[in-house]
């Protein structure tokens, strides 16, 4: 009898990010009323063997309403651990659809801390309410 195949649904869309804080995160409200930050999230990894398999992201990360008021405490080079969905702004001219920039919208931001010469979780924990 074969294995089972197991696939995630298209609809799925789960990303987890660390990274370093780039600059200091910027406040807006939306048109609904809602505060949303946006933070720039540094990634700098490379896999032992190979300088070709290096990785260098820069991404933005949206927050919004309690989580953006969250993001409030952030300074740079902060190091966060974020959970959430990639989202890529669109747009339509000349009736074609225009691709934009990528972001990473948070559900959950964790702040770490560096000690020992390996990041720890510190106690600082935000979700973004459903």
């Amino acid at each position: 009898m074969p294995e089972p195949v197991f696939s995630l649904p298209p609809r799925d869309n789960q990303v987890v990010l660390q990274g370093n804080l780039a600059e200091a995160p910027e406040f807006r409200f939306t048109p609904t009323g809602r505060l949303l930050a946006s933070l720039i999230l540094e990634h700098f990894s490379r896999h032992e063997e190979s300088e070709a398999q290096r990785i260098e992201l820069r991404l933005t990360v949206t927050a919004l309403g309690d989580l953006a008021e969250w993001c409030r405490t952030l300074h740079p080079g902060s190091v966060l651990h974020v959970e959430g969905r990639l989202n890529q702004k669109r747009w339509i001219r000349d009736g074609r659809i225009r691709w934009g920039q990528t972001e990473l919208l948070a559900a959950h931001i964790r702040l770490l801390q560096e000690g020992a010469g390996a990041a720890q979780q510190s106690d600082t924990i935000a979700d973004q309410a459903e």
